[in-house]
């Protein structure tokens, strides 16, 4: 895979390390922020924010494969041009190819992981999307706040072939002016 998104960051250090360095330390001040948004109400506020953190969640595990098999590129690279072996001892060479391995292990987990995020964010979708939380009302509920009258009473202020109106409906009436 390459970095056809983004232009190429140059490798400059400064006292804080690499630019790679730098952002995979944001990275995990960025999910840890997440972990806290995450934990309920008010952030949570429906599953259509549920739906935007999966997705978002399942784009960056995808990316996560780039990332270390770029990783992995480039110890490669560099094992083959002899800057991690010196006279190709064998402790350094059997920690290189750990190394691969469990690089290897790595992005096939962040598959799994891009996979599995993305079926939760597809299952999400069915679900409405709304308020969460102890303050989500059934439809009756916020049905009686938008008309706080019972039916009952309602239905006898208008009247019928059976019965007359009752006298509050027609003293509340003002008289038509005759033209």
């Amino acid at each position: 895979m390459s970095n056809d998104d983004h232009e190429p960051i140059s490798p400059a250090r400064d006292d804080a390390g690499t630019i790679a360095e730098q952002l995979a330390r944001d990275l995990y001040d960025e999910v840890r922020q997440n972990n806290h948004a995450t934990g309920g109400l008010p952030d949570l506020d429906g599953a259509g924010t549920v739906r935007t953190v999966l997705d978002d969640l399942s784009v960056a595990a995808y990316s996560l494969d780039q990332t270390i098999e770029q990783l992995n590129d480039f110890v490669l690279h560099e094992e083959a041009a002899g800057r991690l072996t010196h006279g190709h001892d064998e402790p350094t060479v059997r920690n290189l190819h750990e190394c691969g391995q469990a690089l290897a292990i790595a992005r096939h987990h962040s598959s799994g992981l891009h996979a599995a995020l993305s079926e939760a964010q597809s299952a999400i979708n069915a679900v409405p999307t709304g308020a969460c939380g102890a303050d989500v009302k059934s439809a009756a509920e916020t049905a009686a706040e938008d008309f706080p009258v019972p039916l009952g009473e309602v239905s006898s202020a208008f009247p019928s072939p059976d019965r007359p109106p009752p006298h509050s409906a027609t003293a509340s009436r003002p008289a038509r002016l005759e033209a």
